[in-house]
């Protein structure tokens, strides 16, 4: 098995015929490991003393900055490792042919799920002369049932039907004379597995020998790479933004952003490990579409909870969206406004798409927050509307409201982030931070009960009043907590689905507490 971490033609220790350890040497920063070959695109033989040069890709990230100049050994490898802190990023591996032709590949890395990458950016390049002789090569076939990831398939392609003797070295030790050998490691890592094949010369001649190594990867995770083309109407977009999650188990993260200022529309996210993934598209403020068009999910959904999940276990570049057209408002005398913070007061929540939905959720309008958190729809005929903030992976409740010739605006509409969902008012009814001796509402969402703690040096008269989501008053009551720490639990099963808040009062403080009922 092959270890890495300092430049690695200056330690290669030879374990056996085919196998390499390097010394220890700890890093603090992320650090990429490549691992090429250069063959003969028309016998697979290995090319010796090949130049090779890595130069980092600013087309992908702009300030990634990296370049260096290898040459490969009898065996056709070279080998770079690049301590970094960058999060991600883009190489671009060149080098040129016997024509002076360029032959290059990018390869890229990504750090959310270790510190360490492996890359093998393998090329073919044609060589003069090169003479069809006998030449060792097979091809790799990696977990070939699809349930053991430490199981390799072999396949002997060598250029000669008369083949005398093979023999296969794994690297972890273990050989083979099987034409094909299925192979199974202890354990997963990067081996070199080497193939020797004696074989005629020519029909009245002397046997020769040939071989070849090569480098797999045998790994529990693959790591691949997606991406697909975004349109607005016929055309492809121009500023926008493609948005990334992971499903991890019951949350859903978000993993990169992909800006977008050419006139193709192309979405890359490279080097992602395989696993569940959301993708989704908006256009950016300089856009000339702006508001025009909604956000939207692959496939062509304007809700997550719509939206078609990303099975992502091989490469593929045609997962496209169309993004969909935000419908003209019919024009009147009213208007909402409002602002969209993130909950316990962490702040104003910028960029989030507001819809404007009818009673059945279609999408009537849209806008974006500001970098305050502010959003309005202006002109707009009398009706009845919900507002709807879409944050990827958390349940929504709209705010739901109704523009008459009694209220034909709401000027103080607000939309809270929380940890699991997303909730709203309209009588400007808003948490506190976090006051000493008062603690937040638990389990959150809940079902039929709550419960949250107190704790008072003595015995305190607390005030409990709860509203819904419109600053209706739902109910009032009264308990007592005696020195030290309380649970307080209240029995919610009588309410019906939605948002509420908890107003805690004592003789000096109040708290306002929000949950979401299922």
């Amino acid at each position: 098995m092959i270890g890495f971490e300092k430049k690695m033609p200056l330690l290669l220790v030879f374990l056996f015929s085919c196998s390499l350890a390097f010394t220890q040497v700890a890093f603090d920063k992320n650090v990429i490991f490549i691992i090429g070959q250069i063959t003969d695109e028309q016998t697979g033989a290995p090319i010796d003393g090949q130049v090779i040069n890595i130069d980092a890709d600013h087309s992908y990230s702009p300030d990634f900055n990296y370049s260096t100049t290898l040459v490969t050994d009898k065996e056709g490898f070279y080998y770079d490792t690049i301590p970094t802190f960058f999060t991600k990023g883009a190489l671009r591996i060149s080098t040129l042919d016997y024509l002076n032709k360029v032959h290059d590949t990018t390869v890229y890395f990504r750090f959310q799920w270790s510190e360490r990458n492996y890359l093998f950016p393998d090329m073919k390049i044609p060589i003069l002369n090169s003479i069809t002789i006998p030449q060792a090569n097979f091809n790799v076939v990696c977990d070939p049932s699809g349930e053991n990831p430490l199981e390799i398939q072999l396949y002997n392609t060598t250029n000669c039907q008369n083949l005398v003797f093979t023999h296969w070295n794994f690297g972890d030790g273990n050989f083979s004379t099987i034409q094909s050998p299925l192979h199974e490691y202890a354990g997963p890592g990067v081996y070199k597995v080497k193939l020797t094949v004696t074989v005629p010369a020519g029909p009245f001649s002397n046997l020769i020998e040939s071989t070849i190594t090569k480098v797999v990867n045998v790994t529990y995770k693959d790591y691949f790479s997606f991406g697909g083309q975004i349109f607005a109407g016929y055309f492809p977009i121009d500023y926008a933004a493609a948005y990334l999650y992971k499903v991890e188990e019951t949350k859903i993260v978000p993993i990169d952003t992909a800006i977008y200022n050419d006139t193709l529309g192309y979405y890359l996210f490279p080097q992602l490990i395989e696993g569940e993934y959301f993708v989704k598209a908006d256009m950016l403020p300089n856009s000339t579409l702006y508001n025009a068009f909604l956000t939207t999910y692959y496939s062509n959904s304007i809700m997550w909870e719509e939206a078609d999940t990303i099975f992502h276990y091989s490469t593929y570049w045609q997962y496209d969206i169309d993004m969909v057209p935000a419908s003209t408002m019919t024009f009147g005398p009213g208007g909402i406004e409002g602002v969209i913070s993130f909950g316990n007061g962490k702040g104003p929540a910028c960029n989030v798409e507001i819809l404007l939905l009818d009673n059945n959720n279609n999408p009537l309008g849209v806008t974006h927050s500001d970098e305050n958190g502010n959003f309005a729809f202006n002109d707009i005929a009398f009706g009845t509307y919900k507002v709807h903030a879409e944050v990827t992976g958390k349940n929504t409740l709209p705010v739901n409201l109704t523009l008459n010739g009694n209220n034909p605006a709401f000027e103080d509409v607000q939309l809270f982030i929380q940890d699991n969902f997303v909730s709203g008012n309209i009588n400007a009814i808003s948490e506190n931070e976090f006051i000493e001796g008062i603690g937040d509402i638990f389990p959150n969402p809940a079902v039929d009960r709550i419960q949250f703690s107190v704790s008072f040096s003595e015995t305190t008269d607390l005030v409990l009043t709860l509203f819904n989501s419109n600053g209706q008053l739902i109910n009032v009551s009264n308990i007592n907590s005696y020195p030290g720490e309380n649970n307080i639990e209240l029995d919610i099963s009588n309410l019906t689905s939605g948002i509420y808040l908890l107003k805690i009062t004592d003789k000096s403080n109040q708290v306002i507490r929000r949950f979401l009922k299922r």
